[in-house]
């Protein structure tokens, strides 16, 4: 009897044991900035705990090959032990919480040895660092630093034939120089430079200029051939997706994808990787898990939110000829506008493939730089730059836009059917705010927010895509909708610059003055008009609902995006009573993202259940 509790003892106390090793792998592995998801929860749960051992082998071996200021010697001595750790986990003799968590995974999984030795012969490499002379070396390296991880994760789901490996070896290697690109500039001032000493030479670089901190046109032209290189092992390894488990699949998806926008976010930056690190913001990881879980994979030829010219696809055309670059440099500039300025836009943007939200940029750019003409008092003569907008767009729809907005949108008009009565009457609108200051009625109210916000919609629904004739009803009711929500957000801004763009027979009928509204003074008075204007806009989201067809909800689904933020805004102003002259009203980040993506799992449901 004694030797069952001796042996049940013993029995529960080595669970709890591994329990608690799994648990450290855990941490180590939470504790680690990544740009791509560990063990995510995409995964099967019962794989999880043994990615995170795996990854815990390799990511405190990484550290020991960095360990601070100690010599290469003592560094290669403690990868040494480590090396001696793992031989005693696969004899049966771990110690260390990580060997204990691997042995019990090696186990359950049939795992061999053999990737964690070149694991380990990769971090050697990097103690005693010496330059690739060629690409054929740096691939040799990459085949103990990255791609024995890829072998591994297929292990653990079954897979061991040498073509889903080759498959795994394109993703894996792909991710490994896109970090190599990404961190070019850190690595160099350590000393190690990653990229074969044959592209250097064949770009005229020098490996002391990825140490100076700036770019050069050399060294543009060198990043733009390595981020190719890179792009084309991601896209040719993303095939596996096809070949293995669902979940699997995923992930496989979310690695590229993630591998792909660190190279687009370089390509972004005109591959100037020195003034700033290339790196993926919170939203972009969680949209990419979004495409992950949906089953979107990128496109080859696929440029993320900078489109490729139609020229480029013409016979004979250089994927660097210089006009190209030039787009893209324009779509760039249009893409970072956005994202500074369009705090409300951006989220619903974000949803959209690459070349419709590079396309919706364009436009966005072109709204907020007219906009801002009216609204920035240090211009001198804003009726003048306002009518050279009108001629560079013009310009737009003859093919010869000088603005790097202009050449953007002029590839975004070749590739949609947007009007250009639509755009002139944002200008339109624009110069109303130069000589009006008041509005009398409702009807010059409505007027003034068709052409400043309607007009954008009906541009926007040819850039998202339609099919129902009521897209366009939707987009004039959205457009009247969302100004009349900006006008009661900013009535007190507005008041500032001596606007007042509530209607004044309205303000006649709730006894309000002109006076109250730019002192900013509240009253149950002023309260009543705003709810009055509340239900205004209201009734206007109502019937932007109504005029939304079936088929139209999943290519819109952006556009209801905006709508659930702008109508939260609205909320808002409610919920405060109508009190619009307290702090403005805004959204934090995280209630954006999350309405966002109730518009998008809606559209979702609405394609599932119809």
């Amino acid at each position: 009897m004694m030797a069952h509790l001796r042996a049940a003892r013993r029995t529960s106390g080595e669970a709890a044991e591994l329990t608690a090793a799994y648990r450290q792998c855990a941490r180590i592995v939470t504790a680690h900035y990544e740009n791509f998801t560990v063990g995510s929860w995409l995964l099967p749960r019962r794989l999880r705990r043994p990615i995170a051992a795996i990854y815990a082998f390799a990511r405190i071996a990484d550290d020991l090959a960095d360990e601070g200021e100690r010599s290469v010697t003592a560094r290669l001595a403690l990868l040494d032990a480590w090396e001696a750790d793992l031989e005693a986990c696969w004899d049966g003799r771990a110690r260390h919480p990580v060997f204990i968590a691997l042995a019990d995974t090696a186990r359950r999984f049939a795992l061999s040895i053999g990737p964690f030795y070149q694991l380990l012969e990769a971090f050697r490499r990097d103690v005693e660092f010496r330059p690739f002379a060629t690409f054929a070396e740096l691939r040799a390296y990459c085949r103990c630093s990255a791609d024995p991880v890829g072998h591994l994760v297929l292990a653990l789901f079954g897979y061991l034939d040498a073509e889903r490996r080759a498959l795994s070896d394109g993703v894996c290697t792909g991710l490994q120089l896109a970090n190599f690109l990404q961190d070019i500039a850190v690595d160099a001032a350590r000393g190690r430079v990653y990229v074969p000493r044959e592209d250097l030479d064949r770009f005229g670089c020098r490996a002391e200029d990825l140490r100076c901190g700036r770019p050069t046109e050399a060294t543009r032209a060198l990043l733009r051939f390595e981020v190719g290189r890179a792009r084309e092992l991601l896209t040719a390894g993303l095939a596996l997706a096809d070949h293995v488990d669902r979940r699997l699949a995923r992930e496989v998806r979310i690695f590229a994808s993630g591998g792909l926008a660190i190279l687009d976010a370089i390509e972004s930056q005109a591959f100037d990787v020195f003034t700033s690190r290339p790196t993926l913001s919170r939203a972009q990881l969680t949209r990419l898990v979004l495409r992950g879980l949906v089953g979107w994979t990128p496109r080859p030829s696929a440029q993320v939110d900078v489109p490729r010219a139609a020229h480029v696809n013409a016979p004979g055309a250089h994927p660097d000829d210089p006009q190209d670059l030039d787009l893209r440099e324009a779509y760039a500039h249009c893409q970072a506008i956005t994202r500074r300025s369009a705090s409300n836009f951006y989220y619903a943007f974000r949803l959209l493939p690459p070349e419709r939200r590079a396309a919706l940029c364009a436009v966005y750019a072109f709204c907020r730089f007219i906009d801002d003409i009216a609204d920035d008092a240090t211009r001198r003569e804003p009726r003048a730059l306002l009518a050279r907008w009108r001629d560079e767009l013009g310009r737009v729809y003859d093919g010869t836009p000088t603005h790097p907005i202009g050449r953007a949108l002029a590839d975004t008009v070749r590739r949609f059917p947007i009007q250009q009565q639509h755009l002139l009457d944002v200008i339109r609108g624009v110069e109303l705010d130069l000589t009006r200051r008041r509005y009398a009625t409702f009807d010059d109210l409505y007027e003034y927010c068709y052409l400043v916000a309607s007009s954008v919609g009906l541009v926007c629904i040819e850039v998202f895509g339609h099919r129902a004739e009521s897209a366009r009803d939707y987009a004039v009711d959205l457009g009247i909708a969302f100004q009349l929500t900006n006008i009661l957000r900013d009535v007190r801004e507005d008041a500032g610059r001596g606007r007042i763009y509530l209607p004044l027979d309205d303000l006649q009928r709730f006894a309000c003055r002109e006076d109250e509204l730019l002192a900013g003074r509240y009253s149950p008075r002023i309260g009543a008009l705003m709810a009055f204007e509340c239900g205004r806009a209201r009734a206007y989201y109502l019937r932007a609902g109504g005029a939304l067809a079936p088929e139209d909800r999943t290519s819109l689904a952006p556009a209801e995006a905006m709508r659930l933020i702008y109508e939260r805004l609205l909320a808002r102003i409610e919920a405060r009573h109508f009190d619009v002259f307290q702090a403005k009203v805004t959204l934090p980040r995280y209630e954006k993202v999350t309405l966002a993506l109730a518009a998008w799992g809606r559209a979702r449901l609405a394609v599932l259940h119809p």
